[in-house]
């Protein structure tokens, strides 16, 4: 899901009419109505009731107002600080990153302190898969960005430094079989269809998993189904196979989905931060920045 997906969203949760909605957000009506009927379609569950008076949330709607008013509040509030009140010099550094869900996890509180750190810089953010990120950074496009697991080469003119890494955990649907347990070891996923990002989306992902299930003494079933995470969720969902993912995806609530984690030893995702290597001293702050709030909550998830 996209920030302005979820900001469509809470503008009509909050009003709960799609024609005062649409006036705000200054589309038609027929627009509009079109978008929620497709994040009903990525969530797996209606948002809302239709009324004679209006609209109604359904529970899964609140769930997503109330979690949503917060991400959202948090990413307005580190764009303020980042950018500054003055923004006097009119200098922008380009930032990139792969996923709503390390937001607030990583992202935010390295934004807000780099916003504090330089209050006259405007920072300019972007959303999109690490192939692309990695591309915007080869082409100059971008200053610095973080990047998911993944093979993307050596970028030329650019610095890659290992951020973190996380325990992989295991998505399953809310009436899975392993869905109870607390803990699942590799060789009970043997007989499972695992479900993942395509290779052009996430090149060498699964590279580790494959070694740690040879390991293990099989070669998992990887089908490539999904090119963004609510794609995989709703995969899941639909119980088309278990898929693999960060543990910072499990701080985004996914509705009918349960994550596990694997038994140790298990599968270690990495997270790298690249910026350009001729990058101002504002670049390379906001690398370490990044690295520092990577490290710090990859070690909340070790120790909770």
């Amino acid at each position: 899901m996209e920030l302005r997906h979820l900001r469509t969203f809470v503008t009509v949760a909050e009003t709960l009419n799609i024609s005062e909605a649409a006036r705000r957000l200054r589309v038609t009506q027929p627009a509009l109505s079109r978008q929620i009927r497709s994040l009903e379609h990525t969530v797996g569950h209606p948002l809302f009731v239709r009324q004679r008076n209006g609209l109604k949330l359904t529970a899964t709607g609140e769930a997503l107002r109330d979690n949503g008013v917060k991400a959202l509040a948090a990413v307005d509030e580190a764009l303020v600080s980042a950018r500054g009140a003055g923004a006097e010099s009119g200098t922008v550094v380009r930032m990139g990153y792969y996923g709503i869900s390390i937001w607030g996890n990583l992202l935010a509180p390295a934004v807000e302190k780099f916003g504090r750190r330089f209050p006259h810089l405007h920072l300019n953010m972007v959303e999109q898969s690490s192939v692309h990120l990695a591309a915007d950074l080869r082409e100059g496009r971008l200053d610095v960005a973080m990047l998911a697991t993944g093979d993307y080469g050596r970028i030329p003119g650019v610095i890659t430094q290992l951020a973190c890494t996380v325990p992989a955990m295991v998505a399953v649907a809310a009436n899975h079989r392993l869905a109870k347990k607390r803990v699942v070891s590799l060789e009970e996923l043997k007989d499972e269809q695992i479900i993942g990002f395509n290779h052009q989306d996430a090149p060498g992902r699964y590279r580790a998993f494959i070694a740690a299930c040879r390991e293990a003494g099989f070669t998992p079933s990887i089908e490539y189904v999904a090119s963004i995470l609510p794609e995989l969720i709703m995969a899941v969902k639909k119980r088309m196979g278990v898929a693999l993912l960060s543990s910072f995806a499990n701080s985004v609530p996914h509705s009918g989905v349960v994550f596990i984690k694997l038994k140790s030893p298990g599968v270690p995702l990495d997270i790298h931060v690249a910026h350009a290597a001729r990058g101002s001293a504002a670049v390379q702050c906001l690398a370490e920045l990044m690295i520092a709030e990577a490290r710090r909550a990859a070690a909340e998830i070790e120790n909770p």
